[in-house]
């Protein structure tokens, strides 16, 4: 996961280190009979929030936040300085509860641990008709808004309009419409075939999202070139783009395609481990990840996070930051030794977020792996980069 959609949240903190930011997780799914529930809640969270000393403005953003998304049920809204500077969204209640916090650094671990970034691909809703394509852009873990933009390049695709159902009584004529019924679905398909492939090479795709009627669909999967045919996604039903069942397919999708990118570097990392200490381009645990960190020396930071929860198996765990985006270690010297004035505290996993954001480096989140914490897989050997005695 790519996270330089996160250095506009990190490059302007609050007044340090006298202020922080304010992190909610909000589960927004539907309940009957409570339908000012999800206000309610927020306003405790802000009582709470208000307590803990942040400031009114922050608060007043986040109580004003739009939480109108249909397909998301939970929201994560992260704020400072009078403005929500991140919304984003989630397909799940927040996988560690609702919370709020006011905190040096803004908590994004556990929405980035259950939100894959969004990857390229094209949605399709086809019926005998006709039907419409969306090309979707890849972005960072989606954010509010983000589908209604994409909305912008949606293409309407019209079929042919006589005959689209086979007859069904008998008589002579009954072959000869049946065989035209199919040659139009056919011909509808390869319509729809023509923009999904246009779609897919503007956004370069790396999957389609099919869904509509049951033939119409069949046929238009087996019209697509084969290195869509190989990567479509099945929704199971007649619905309309907008629809969650598109988000939640997509979603999956998005998140079963990150759990294989994170095994492959987890795989990497293990294969620098086993090679000669002065090739090795990894490091392993928290005090040596945040180094290397601190250095600019990182590609990848692998973070493991619990089967169950997706909470970081470090979730208590603490580091000392700056106000720098790589301010950020184990031990309070490590930064005063470099002119970092008043560290604080904060989780060890938000500094580790924050610093792979502020150095292009990529995070991931590994599965079942248990004693397993942080590591790091490096840009150039460690023999290159530790000091020669």
């Amino acid at each position: 996961m790519d996270l330089g959609f996160l250095r506009p949240l990190y490059e302007y903190p609050p007044d340090w280190p006298a202020s922080g930011y304010v992190s909610v997780y909000l589960d927004t799914t539907p309940k009957e009979n409570a339908p000012n529930e999800v206000a309610l809640r927020l306003r405790a969270a802000r009582e709470a929030l208000a307590a803990a000393g942040a400031d009114q403005a922050t608060l007043d953003a986040v109580l004003t936040a739009n939480l109108d998304h249909v397909a998301a049920r939970s929201h994560a809204l992260f704020a400072a300085g009078g403005t929500v500077r991140l919304h984003g969204i989630m397909p799940e209640s927040p996988s560690l509860g609702e919370s709020s916090s006011y905190t040096p650094l803004p908590h994004v671990v556990p929405w980035l641990a259950q939100r894959p970034p969004r990857l390229p691909h094209v949605r399709v809703a086809a019926n005998r008709e006709g039907g419409q394509v969306l090309a979707v852009p890849g972005a960072w873990p989606e954010t509010q808004g983000d589908l209604e933009t994409a909305m912008v390049g949606l293409t309407e695709i019209v079929g042919e309009s006589w005959p689209v159902h086979k007859p069904a009584g008998g008589g002579w004529s009954q072959p000869r419409f049946q065989r035209s019924a199919e040659e139009t679905w056919t011909e509808t398909a390869k319509r729809i075939a023509e923009a999904v492939t246009r779609a897919a090479d503007r956004v370069k795709a790396v999957f389609v999202v099919l869904g509509g009627d049951v033939r119409e669909r069949t046929i238009l999967a087996d019209e697509l070139p084969k290195a869509l045919r190989d990567n479509v996604v099945i929704v199971e039903r007649e619905v309309e783009l907008t629809a969650p069942a598109f988000d939640e397919a997509a979603w999956a999708e998005e998140s079963w395609r990150a759990a294989l990118d994170a095994r492959a570097r987890l795989d990497e990392f293990r294969a620098q481990m086993d090679r000669p200490p002065g090739d090795r381009r990894a490091v392993q645990g928290l005090d040596a990840t945040l180094t290397a960190l601190r250095d600019g020396l990182v590609s990848d930071v692998l973070i493991a996070a619990s089967p169950d929860s997706t909470a970081t198996a470090m979730a208590t765990e603490t580091a000392w930051i700056g106000p720098g985006l790589a301010d950020a270690a184990t031990g309070r010297e490590q930064l005063t030794e470099r002119g970092v004035t008043d560290p604080v505290t904060d989780l060890a996993a938000e500094a580790l977020a924050r610093a792979a954001a502020g150095t292009a480096a990529e995070l991931h989140f590994l599965r079942e792996e248990p004693g397993f914490t942080a590591a790091a897989l490096l840009r150039a050997p460690v023999a290159a980069v530790e000091p020669t005695t």
